[in-house]
């Protein structure tokens, strides 16, 4: 009976969520990524024409949103990345997991990844985590 209510538990924590890319037209450069969009809405085109400007914008994240976007690989889970950027930049664990939600959040608004699954952590983890 605990394993049930465990799994429905696991099913609305953030931390477990599985974020994978969906925005596929991107580059990434000495660990920068850059983002491109294209402006193919028939207003968007006009726009473009009208002032001379190409219809593809680039969009650079800096370098922690670069460190995320390339560690968001559809198998790593928030609290999994957010373990990996708290190591790389020396933030606390609570920071790096608020900083990580607040940004996944944006990318999901925008429609630039979504999250694919609920994934589990694993037992070793769990219980690191219940001690801190």
């Amino acid at each position: 009976m605990k394993k049930n209510s465990a799994e429905k538990n696991d099913k609305y924590n953030f931390l477990l969520y599985v974020p994978e890319i969906k925005h596929t037209d991107f580059s990434e450069s000495d660990g920068i990524v850059t983002l491109y969009f294209k402006h193919d809405k028939p207003i968007e085109k006009f726009t473009s024409w009208l002032v001379k400007k190409s219809n593809i914008s680039d969009l650079a994240l800096d370098e922690q949103g670069s460190a995320v976007w390339l560690l968001m690989n559809g198998e790593r889970n928030i609290y999994e990345i957010a373990m990996e950027m708290s190591k790389k930049f020396g933030d606390t664990k609570e920071v790096a997991i608020e900083k990580l939600i607040t940004y996944s959040t944006y990318l999901s608004r925008k429609g630039w990844i979504h999250f694919k699954e609920v994934k589990a952590l694993d037992p070793k983890e769990e219980s690191n985590k219940e001690m801190n």
